[in-house]
């Protein structure tokens, strides 16, 4: 488990992940940094085409860009990106998104030594859903800069409370400083851990997905989420979000192969591939 201030011991616990809720809705028509792309599928494997090019790569109206496979809420496949700083001009691109309401935001991995324009500087991608034909886009208001400033000062309050070990009202100070500054990934992924910490597997992964809807960029949501998934034992929903944050530099080989969240992966052979190519 991360927490952008400090590192906390994880507390090792089985919580039983939800049934029956039904399937995220993927299919519809997303603004990406590669232009409008229409996605759709069966059900479980889903393809995005090009509607509308944009942006700095220069693929054309019709070709695919996204293929990818449904698992709970979690989209996993690959993302088509133009590269530059390298020899190859494009990859697919391994790529792992949460499917949202408003977006499916997540990131993607292109090989060491080469850039992606279309990603974060940690790999960071979102396809946020297009508004209906004829309905005005609308974007919330952004903070002002007093409110940004005192959002950041009770984030601190709430870090210094969580290294205490007060989860109540840690948790408290950091929902304090989403409702002055909803755009803080950091806060989100505090109220998770301190629901974490008190063995609420279910909250912290809702609000470690919040973080991540909040700033695709922001590691440390991969890795606690990767860490409940395991911990519920929901191996391959833990790996898929591992691998992406150790791809991404999340994560390294010792820190993993220690962290006892983990434990129940130890013996599946995509785990023991993963440490053996971070060492």
């Amino acid at each position: 488990m991360r927490w952008y201030f400090a590192g906390l011991a994880a507390l090792c616990c089985l919580a039983a992940a939800p049934a029956g809720a039904a399937p995220p809705a993927v299919a519809g028509e997303y603004d990406t940094p590669l232009g409008r792309v229409r996605v759709a599928g069966d059900g479980t494997t889903f393809t995005g085409t090009l509607v509308a090019p944009r942006g700095a790569c220069r693929f054309k109206a019709g070709e695919p860009v996204l293929k990818g496979t449904l698992l709970d809420d979690s989209l996993a496949g690959q993302v088509r990106l133009c590269l530059t700083g390298c020899a190859d001009a494009e990859a697919w691109a391994g790529a792992v998104l949460l499917v949202g309401p408003k977006a499916l935001s997540g990131a993607a991995h292109v090989k060491k030594g080469c850039a992606a324009p279309a990603l974060g500087k940690n790999g960071g991608l979102a396809f946020t859903r297009a508004p209906p034909a004829g309905a005005r886009p609308t974007a919330p208001k952004p903070p002002s800069g007093q409110a940004r400033a005192q959002a950041r000062e009770i984030l601190r309050d709430g870090a210094a409370w969580l290294a205490e070990g007060n989860f109540e009202k840690a948790r408290k100070r950091f929902q304090d400083a989403i409702a002055l500054d909803g755009r803080i990934p950091e806060a989100f992924n505090g109220v998770g851990v301190t629901f974490r910490m008190r063995n609420d597997l279910g909250s912290a992964l809702g609000w470690y997905k919040k973080a991540l809807a909040v700033d695709p960029d922001f590691g440390d949501a991969y890795y606690n989420m990767a860490c409940v998934y395991a911990l519920q034992g929901q191996p391959e929903l833990a790996l898929r979000y591992l691998q992406i944050a150790a791809m991404n530099g999340y994560a390294t080989a010792e820190g993993i192969d220690e962290d006892p969240d983990l434990e129940s992966l130890r013996d599946e052979p995509a785990y023991r591939a993963l440490v053996k190519a971070r060492m």
